[in-house]
């Protein structure tokens, strides 16, 4: 875990984690408790079958029903709700340890979460599966991935002033004063390649010649 020069990393770590809750229980434990005790009293083998059969694995299924019956349906609050909840994973999860910056590996996390969320529904009876949750939801932390992006930009890193001899840029031949004489090196990415005083390099080149 990366931590920031004020030790903020613990405090990260909660806050990311206080979210995940919260997004468990908007998601999954969103119904009063006594129906959640029901539902879990009632859970039998069937639950599952029948759980199959109401899921959607058809991409944009759902999303083209809301969009169609927008006018009887909550369409707005389903799909706009569906998107928001996943904004903050976009955000805090970046903001919580900068290797999972990357949208890819982002994006792969948020998949994995979301698909556990709807997995648990299947299996609980506590919802359903719905392959455009996954979907919307995805979308939801790829926006808040632009938002942490757009928010915490940097300019690129630059060698540390003296880090490199003169010449200095890796990869590039270089030289510095070693005893009077001048002595070049080559480096190359695991350390220096070769040393060679003004003297032998002068030979070197003469022998070449």
């Amino acid at each position: 875990m990366r931590t920031g020069p004020d030790g903020s990393a613990v405090l990260r770590q909660a806050v990311f984690l206080c979210y995940l809750l919260l997004a468990v229980r908007l998601l999954i434990f969103k119904y009063p408790l006594d129906v959640l005790a029901e539902t879990a009293a009632l859970w039998q083998s069937e639950t599952v079958l029948e759980g199959l059969r109401t899921a959607n694995f058809t991409l944009f299924k759902t999303i083209r029903m809301y969009i169609r019956y927008s006018d009887r349906l909550n369409s707005f609050e389903n799909l706009a709700g569906n998107v928001a909840v996943f904004v903050p994973f976009g955000i805090l999860l970046p903001w919580m340890d900068r290797k999972y910056g990357g949208f890819f590996r982002m994006l792969f996390n948020a998949f994995l979460f979301t698909s556990g969320i709807e997995l648990f529904q299947l299996l609980s009876g506590f919802g359903a599966f719905d392959v455009d949750d996954i979907l919307l939801n995805c979308a939801g932390a790829a926006m808040g991935w632009i938002i942490w992006r757009l928010a915490s930009g940097r300019p690129a890193r630059r060698p540390a002033s003296g880090r490199f001899p003169a010449g200095g840029l890796r990869g590039q031949p270089g030289e510095m004063r070693s005893g009077g004489q001048t002595v070049f090196y080559e480096e190359k990415r695991d350390g220096y390649k070769s040393k060679k005083t003004g003297e032998n390099r002068f030979k070197e080149k003469a022998h070449r010649g």
